[in-house]
């Protein structure tokens, strides 16, 4: 089957799903609904679901459709029940059932069916445009409804939201552009999902749910719908901020649904969502402090991490002991209060041993800048608990796809320069034209070679989620070289007044 033409299929199924609605009101009064829906069994937290763990996986929501307009049939043998009991069995936190009957083949019975069998919170997936469809959807044993904001205006959009919620339901309230989550937002929508499927012309773009995630505040539920297909996708959804993940075509053509929502369900980059979670501007690390000060002084100026450098073969005046670690740690402000995340940086060390200084020292974070594989970062993270940032230098014939090995390890990417005989720190500018190409698809903090004078265009031009200095922002004194507390500031602040256009 064809895709639907240009602007034509929101028109047609809005028009569908008005024939099919008037059909449904002749055949059942809706005081008659309102008495089944006062009967259905309570409503499950739907909201509550979604809410993943910190560090943790996008929740997935698992779909149950038999067709899609573009795609056609998805499913010749469907039976809902199991494809529920799969999902479940496969770690989904909320299952979707598409209701739509002329388009996607879909019924209310099928969401029906689907309640005792499950324990988990249920969606009514449909193009709801009347309180009618509310009640039918309680009456099914829905736990919350779809509201698609391109269909409605914000006066029947509130009447929705605020009937789905007097049932005791939840509603995903859906956008697609900015314009929209605002509206969402405006409406006090707690779970907003972000279509990255146009529903006039049916093309996905997941690029979107980068775009859009910081116009929802932290306190909803950001879910990601349509192209996430595997587990690559899951974890790009997720490194972005997701909180929940819809999946429906890819779980259904599966030959084991359970075996891939398991996948979608375990996909990494929770870790790095929540590094970055704390700041919407450029995160920006000050590595390779040796002093209190320069730490009071970073925390000062508004660093979001500084680098505590373990590994032997560092310059003096950057390695650390664990025990001046901590002094260091020590000296920023309180836990509850605004303060940087002490990184401990280290160098193909043993992750006994990095596990022991992390305890030690209090890190909230850990650099590997040596030579350590994917499975080996996977490791330490699951031993220590921390996210685990990965140094990447453009030198390797196998770069892309070692970028995606490091990413399903679950680890933050730092794009590094590749300079001969170093793990780092060697003032050496990386290449902003190659790691542009990579931060446009994935949050990275961009490090090499980055000064005061030049970290906005640096920003400006790879657009990375974040940067990392250690020798640009130091200078040759009477002992050597040592952090410069004014570079340090200018640094900082050079970075924050910066655009970037990943």
């Amino acid at each position: 089957m064809t895709d639907p033409a240009p602007e034509t299929f929101l028109a047609r199924i809005i028009a569908a799903t008005r024939e099919e609605l008037a059909v449904r009101q002749a055949r059942t009064p809706l005081d008659k609904l309102r008495a089944r829906a006062a009967d259905a069994p309570a409503p499950r937290d739907f909201a509550a679901a979604l809410r993943p763990a910190p560090n943790g996986p996008a929740r997935l929501i698992g779909e149950i459709k038999r067709a899609s307009p573009s795609k056609g049939l998805l499913a010749e043998r469907f039976d809902p029940v199991a494809l529920a009991r799969a999902y479940a069995a496969g770690g989904a936190a909320a299952i979707s059932v598409l209701t739509e009957p002329r388009f996607f083949r879909g019924s209310l019975e099928h969401l029906a069916v689907v309640r005792p069998a499950v324990s988990l919170p249920l969606l009514r997936k449909d193009f709801l445009l009347d309180p009618y469809q509310v009640y039918e959807a309680r009456a099914a044993g829905a736990d919350a409804a779809l509201l698609i904001l391109a269909m409605l205006d914000d006066a029947l959009a509130a009447d929705l939201l605020g009937l789905i919620r007097s049932l005791g339901m939840e509603a995903l309230v859906e956008a697609h552009n900015a314009a929209e989550v605002e509206r969402a937002v405006a409406l006090g929508a707690r779970v907003i999902g972000v279509n990255s499927r146009d529903l006039r012309t049916f093309a996905v773009d997941t690029a979107v749910v980068r775009e859009l995630r910081p116009l929802v505040p932290a306190d909803r539920v950001f879910v990601a719908e349509s192209g996430v297909n595997n587990r690559l996708g899951a974890a790009h959804a997720r490194v972005w901020g997701t909180d929940a993940i819809l999946v429906g075509e890819a779980l259904m053509r599966a030959a084991d649904p359970e075996i891939k929502a398991r996948k979608l369900s375990t996909a990494p980059g929770g870790a790095t969502a929540a590094l970055f979670a704390g700041t919407k501007r450029p995160f920006v690390k000050i590595c390779g402090l040796a002093e209190p000060e320069q730490a009071r002084v970073a925390a000062e100026a508004g660093a979001d991490a500084i680098g505590l450098i373990f590994a032997p073969m560092a310059p003096a005046h950057r390695l650390l002991t664990p025990e001046r670690a901590a002094e260091i740690v020590a000296a920023l402000p309180p836990p509850g209060e605004p303060r940087p995340a002490p990184i401990g940086v280290f160098v193909n060390t043993p992750l006994s041993q990095i596990a022991e200084v992390a305890e030690r020292v209090g890190l909230a974070a850990i650099q590997l800048s040596g030579d350590e594989p994917a499975k080996r970062c996977a490791r330490l993270a699951q031993r220590t608990g921390l996210p685990v940032i990965k140094a990447v230098r453009a030198h390797d014939a196998r770069y892309t796809s070692l970028l995606e090995e490091y990413i399903l390890a679950g680890v933050t990417l730092l794009l590094d320069a590749a300079a001969p005989d170093s793990y780092g720190g060697s003032g050496v500018m990386g290449d902003w034209e190659q790691a542009r190409l990579v931060a446009s698809n994935w949050p990275v903090i961009l490090a090499g070679g980055l000064t005061p004078a030049n970290v906005a265009e640096a920003l400006e031009v790879a657009g990375p989620r974040g940067v990392d200095v250690s020798s640009g922002v130091e200078s040759i004194g009477p002992g050597g070289p040592a952090k410069d507390h004014d570079k340090i500031r200018a640094f900082i602040a050079a970075a924050r007044g910066a655009t970037t256009q990943p």
